[in-house]
């Protein structure tokens, strides 16, 4: 009979890195959902701020086709998205804008330790109504440099394209220091992640905790009094601290959940040049890959 193995000379399970792509064209789908209430009854007057709720959900589907090699990808994601907004009385904010489009990734290894990232999404944001300025398109364009195994820093720019926000500098750094953490601190979504639990090559359950920039603007048409029938932007934005939990299955799959809280709000009509200061709110969110 073989003797049992001393517990103190068995170390950690091997570090088998997760495949977060499947082997083949399909790459899968997303189901995103959630929402976000500020505890308000919406009502707006001089020199107060208004309440808007929100909820929204999303479908995402995803392909990839490998240019040569996994090292030289291109995906192809299409998504369709329906936010539904409550408030603020005495505005006339459609009760349901969409954004549809389809979003480009590429990466290319150009050598060991310097890649690039390009992410192009056309896209379409609007009640559904009218068409003028309905077109949107967002671009992210990076570099990498993997200065060390552990460490590598990242410079680019991102393009929103909203009525509030253009271009902006994109940089930051990626640090693993060990296979349990994660320091992304990658401009405009800095995020800090930490593993929690491991199935080598199966799964892995991570916790987080981050930032971002909300929002997004939609082409609408106005509605009652003077303004009836005009074609204008809208812009809702805010600023996002989160945390949450996800589990990450080999073959891009799994779920995730996360909270946060939501400061700056604002909502603003372009042509109108007027803008509604918002309350604070909470929001939760949660998404299903498969």
């Amino acid at each position: 009979m073989l003797a049992e193995p001393d517990p103190r000379l068995v170390g950690p399970p091997p570090e088998i890195e997760l495949e977060n792509f499947r082997r083949g064209f399909f790459q899968g789908g997303e189901l995103l959902g959630g929402f976000l209430t500020d505890g308000s009854d919406g009502s707006l007057g001089p020199g107060q701020r208004g309440g808007l709720e929100e909820t929204f959900w999303e479908l995402r589907l995803s392909t990839g086709i490998p240019l040569g090699s996994f090292d030289h990808l291109l995906g192809v994601r299409p998504f369709f998205r329906a936010e539904h907004f409550d408030g603020p009385t005495g505005t006339d904010v459609p009760e349901t804008l969409y954004s549809t489009g389809v979003s480009l990734f590429h990466r290319k290894q150009w050598n060991e330790r310097v890649s690039s990232i390009v992410i192009a999404t056309p896209a379409v944001r609007s009640d559904f109504t009218t068409s003028k300025n309905a077109f949107r398109l967002f671009g992210l364009g990076l570099v990498n440099w993997q200065c060390r195994d552990d460490l590598s820093l990242a410079l680019g720019a991102v393009y929103f394209d909203r009525s509030d926000l253009g271009v902006l500098p994109a940089f930051g750094l990626t640090w693993t220091p060990s296979p349990q953490w994660k320091v992304d601190l990658m401009m405009p979504r800095p995020q800090i992640n930490r593993r929690l639990w491991v199935q080598p090559g199966q799964a892995e359950g991570w916790a987080f905790v981050g930032g971002s920039i909300g929002g997004n603007t939609w082409a609408v048409t106005r509605e009652g009094g003077a303004r009836d029938g005009q074609k204008d932007e809208l812009t809702v934005n805010g600023l996002r601290v989160f945390g949450g939990y996800e589990t990450l299955v080999t073959g891009n799959r799994g779920w995730g959940m996360e909270v946060g809280y939501v400061f700056n709000r604002s909502l603003e009509y372009e042509r109108e040049a007027v803008e509604y200061d918002l309350h604070d709110a909470v929001f939760l969110e949660a998404s299903w890959k498969f």
